[in-house]
């Protein structure tokens, strides 16, 4: 990801230490909600025999690549989330480029 948006300037980390932790959080509960969301409809679509093992199988394939992919837009999200309860600061913003 870029250290800041190239429209409006604004950093992306907010330049504390530790602030990727919230979209950690994030990043997990996208990835958990995926695979619930997921087992639910296999469940439901196959009931009364579920396919075990694949669901087994793919959803350890699912744990591992689903935080890696979904990781930009928990960031993303997470600098939302913070920009709501801690409005934006001059700080916030990368000086402009030099001769533009």
């Amino acid at each position: 990801m870029r250290p800041a948006c190239p429209r409006c300037r604004l950093r992306l980390d907010r330049g504390e230490p530790d602030y990727f932790l919230g979209a950690i959080v994030f990043n997990m509960a996208f990835a958990e909600g995926l695979f619930a969301l997921g087992l639910t409809l296999v469940l439901i679509w196959t009931w009364p025999h579920p396919p075990w093992d694949a669901l087994y199988y793919v959803g350890i394939a699912g744990m591992i690549v689903a935080p890696i992919f979904f990781y930009p837009f928990s960031k993303l999200c997470w600098l939302a989330f913070d920009l709501t309860f801690r409005p934006l600061r001059p700080e916030d913003l990368e000086p402009p480029a030099v001769g533009a």
